[in-house]
Order: structure tokens, then C-alpha cells, then sequence
């Protein structure tokens, strides 16, 4: 037994080794010879045909692997992808039983014929984005060639509803030189492959279709082929939701309450002004990340609209606050339109009322205008009596000297109290007008916040409604 063992050792299995390496040598030796008798007399130059009429039918797939970026300001689309084209090459058919059954070879792309697809809608200077791989050859004459490549085109992007936006973008590839009647394109399936797609951050792929037409120029007689891949994808919003919208609906609520601050706190201007400023770099930022076109995205015109109520809110506070500090009658009486419309009508609308006057106060003055406005004092009823006293015993009237100082005094007197009544009515006049307008300027506030807490309400969810696949159904 431990013979046998030692015969296979020594004897057998070097044999075996030696058989397989023969094999092995006689393999390569057949693959090199078949190379060498494929590309004894091929010419690259030369379309691989039996008749010059013939055509040349190439299949075309494309494998979608990664959506790298869309840069909506440069209007450019990078995606990660690798073609698949399939044709048949008369010149390179063979016998596999005349090289060790070999059925199938690799060579370099540059070693042999192939269409000079190139990707239309380029953006880089050299529009052969795909990397040179080798080819896989059958025996049959097949030619496969998978060039993978980091294709950078062009896109006409629609930014009308940023940032709940849908994008198409197009990529069209066609040969450049051979027309429909020397290479056609065909298309198996209008739909890309994306068994290996890589999700992007920022973009949902809805899909990737392509469709084959043939388009005849002006230049040329015969149609050029072209196949073109339409991506279609959703803009993922949560980004600029949390970044851009989110503060930007913080920001316009304390819009509000610039018309809750007391109108003595000094405050009102400032922070509306302040909000202002916010809401103008929130928009700045949206500007620099899109296109300079004559369409305003979604977004823009919902700041848009923020910052007009900002600013109508700092005019109104501005009326306001103007309102609030306008004391004089003389010099600021109020009127009549802002008098009805502050004091009469808007108020029955709020549901406000304006405050009491001091009626007793108003009463006295009132009572007290007789006397201020007839400027003189009656004579007191002693005078008529010393006169006809002073007649029935024969003397003259002024001998009654105490009774004409008592009315000098009097008169003094009662000229004293007109002076202070009448600074009394001016001051209750401008005490009320002072009144009348500052509760004007609450009226104007209390419908400030209601006014604009509608308006910001309203332009939120029109925003919100009208962009797609937030309340309505995307389009697919």
C-alpha cells in the first residue's frame, strides 16, 4: 500500500502536472494565434460589412449607476453610468474547433472597428466622456463593449416650482459621423437599467426612458440616428425645508408682533426692520443657487411676498406710532376720513370701543362758556339800591367808593377764572384729541395683526397648494 502511495507521488502525478501545463500552453498558444489571424489584415478604419450598402445595427443600452449633481446655476447634469452596444463584426468570426474551442477573445477597444457614438448635449471639451475598455468578442463576430464614464451634459432646468421642483433632463447620443443608411441604432428596451442605481441625497429617480429618432438634417441627404435618454427625477425638499422655508415662516411670525410691542417701548421700527434684513438674505441665498432667468421660482415669490408684508408692516407702524404721539388739537386735528374710518368703522367691526369722556368735567366747562363767552359781569343788585338811596337823600353815586372797588375786584377776579377756564378746555380739548388718536392707533394695530396674520396665512398655503407633490399628485 505505502508503494502505491509512494508510485503516484513520484511517477503519476508530475505526469499530471505536466499534462495540464501542455494544456494550458496549447490554450494560450491558440488564443495568441487567433489573435494574431483576426487582426492579420483588419483595418479600424473600415466598416466590418460584406456590401458597402449593408448597414451596420448596433443595439444600445444604458445602466444608470449614480446621479452625482445637477447644478441648476450652470444648468450642467454629471451622472455615473456605463453603455452597453452590441453589433456584429463580419471580419471577426472564426471556428472554435480550430483554436482549442476557444469561442470567445478580449482586445483593446482601439484594435478594432466600432461607431463613433458620442453624447450630443456635452458640456466638456472632449465629448468621448467613456473610458476605452476592452471588447468581448464571440466567435459568432458579436462585439460587446461596456465603456462606463462620468458623462457631464447639459439641462434645460425648470426652476418655476424650487424647491418642490420636477426635472427632465435629456441625454442624447447618436454617431457622429455615419448616418442611418451606414449605422443604425436600435433600442430593445426604452427603459434604462438600474439594478445597480446608487440613490442620490438630493434627487428621487422617477425613471430613465429612452427613444430612437431619425432625424434629417439640412446638410445631408441621408437621416442621422440618434438615441436620447430622458431622466426624470423629484427634488428632494426636506434640505431646504429645514434650512430655507422653516426659518423663513419663523421669521414673518414675529412680523406680528411688532404691532403687540407698546408703542412707547422704542422697539416696533427696529425689530421690523430686522426682519426685513433676514427675510432680503433668505432670498439672496436662493438667488446664488439658481439660474439667472426671467422665471421666479416658487420659493422666491413666497419671500417675495414675506417681504412685502414686511415692509407694509413698517409703513403701518410707522402710521402707528405717528398716531400714538399726536397730542394738539390746534395743529393736529384729525380728519374726517380718519375720523370715520379709525373711530367709527373699523371699530364696529373689531368689536372695540372707544373710551368714556369725564362727563361731569365736560358738563362744568360747558356750564361755565356763558359766562366766558359774554367777556363782562353783571352789576350787583346792592349798586341799584345805593344808587336810589344816594337819589332819595341827595347825595352823589361816588360817594359809594367801597361799593365801585368791590366791582373793580370782581371784575379781576372773574377775569382770572375765564383765563383758567379757558386753559382748562384747551387742555380737556387736546386731552381728548390726544384720546381720539391714540385709540385710532390701537384701532390700526388691533386690524394690523388680523390683516396680516390672513395674509401670511394665506400666502403660506397657496405656496404650499400650489407646489406639486405636496397636496396634489405629482406628475409622472
Amino acid at each position: 500500500m505505502a508503494g502505491g502511495v509512494e508510485l503516484f507521488l513520484r511517477i503519476v502525478l508530475p505526469m499530471l502536472v505536466l499534462m495540464t501545463m501542455a494544456q494550458g500552453a496549447n490554450g494560450s498558444q491558440a488564443e495568441k494565434d487567433l489573435i494574431q489571424d483576426l487582426l492579420r489584415n483588419y483595418d479600424v478604419m473600415v466598416r466590418p460589412i460584406d456590401k458597402y450598402n449593408d448597414i451596420i445595427n448596433v443595439s444600445f443600452a444604458v445602466t444608470l449607476q449614480q446621479i452625482v449633481d445637477l447644478d441648476e446655476k450652470n444648468q450642467l447634469l454629471t451622472t455615473s453610468m456605463y453603455m452597453g452596444w452590441t453589433w456584429n463584426d463580419t471580419y471577426l468570426k472564426w471556428n472554435p474547433d480550430n483554436y482549442s474551442g476557444i469561442v470567445e477573445i478580449r482586445l483593446p477597444a482601439k484594435k478594432v472597428w466600432k461607431p463613433d457614438i458620442l453624447v450630443y448635449n456635452s458640456a466638456v471639451d472632449s465629448f468621448d466622456q467613456m473610458l476605452q475598455t476592452n471588447v468581448v468578442i464571440w466567435s459568432t463576430g458579436a462585439v460587446e463593449w461596456l465603456p462606463p464614464g462620468l458623462f457631464k451634459t447639459t439641462c434645460d432646468v425648470d426652476i418655476r416650482y424650487f424647491p418642490f421642483d420636477e426635472q427632465r433632463c435629456t441625454m442624447k447620443f447618436g454617431a457622429w459621423t455615419y448616418h442611418g443608411g451606414m449605422v443604425d441604432l436600435a433600442l430593445p428596451d426604452e427603459n434604462a437599467i438600474l439594478d445597480n442605481y446608487i440613490p442620490s441625497g438630493e434627487w428621487d429617480l422617477i425613471s430613465m426612458k429612452g427613444h430612437r429618432t431619425s432625424v434629417k438634417y439640412e446638410c445631408c441627404p441621408h437621416p442621422f440616428v440618434d438615441v436620447t435618454y430622458t431622466i426624470h427625477m423629484r427634488r428632494r425638499t426636506l434640505f431646504y425645508g429645514f434650512n430655507l422655508i422653516l426659518p423663513c415662516v419663523l421669521v414673518c411670525s414675529l412680523t406680528i408682533l411688532v404691532f403687540l410691542l407698546p408703542a412707547d417701548s422704542g422697539e416696533r421700527i427696529t425689530l421690523g426692520i430686522t426682519v426685513l434684513l433676514a427675510l432680503v438674505v433668505f432670498l439672496q441665498l436662493v438667488a446664488d443657487n439658481l439660474p439667472p432667468t426671467d422665471v421666479i421660482p416658487l420659493l422666491g415669490k413666497y419671500f417675495a411676498c414675506s417681504i412685502v408684508m414686511v415692509t407694509a408692516s413698517v409703513v403701518c407702524t410707522v402710521i402707528s406710532l405717528n398716531f400714538h404721539h399726536t397730542t394738539s388739537a390746534n395743529t393736529n386735528t384729525m380728519p374726517g376720513w380718519i375720523r370715520f374710518v379709525f373711530l367709527n368703522f373699523l371699530p364696529r367691526i373689531l368689536r372695540m370701543k372707544r373710551p368714556g369722556e369725564n362727563s361731569f368735567r365736560r358738563k362744568f366747562l360747558d356750564n361755565q362758556a356763558e359766562v366766558v363767552m359774554d367777556g363782562k359781569v353783571e352789576e350787583y343788585p346792592l349798586m341799584v339800591a345805593g344808587e336810589r338811596l344816594g337819589n332819595w337823600m341827595g347825595t352823589n353815586q361816588t360817594e359809594l367808593s367801597p361799593l365801585n372797588e368791590a366791582k373793580k375786584e370782581l371784575n379781576d377776579v372773574l377775569h382770572e377764572v375765564r383765563f383758567i377756564t379757558s386753559r382748562m378746555h384747551n387742555d380737556d380739548e387736546d386731552e381728548k384729541s390726544a384720546l381720539e388718536w391714540r385709540f385710532a392707533a390701537t384701532v390700526l394695530d388691533r386690524f394690523c395683526v388680523i390683516f396680516f396674520i390672513i395674509y401670511f396665512v394665506v400666502s403660506t398655503l397657496f405656496t404650499i397648494a400650489v407646489a406639486p407633490g405636496v397636496l396634489l399628485p405629482p406628475d409622472n
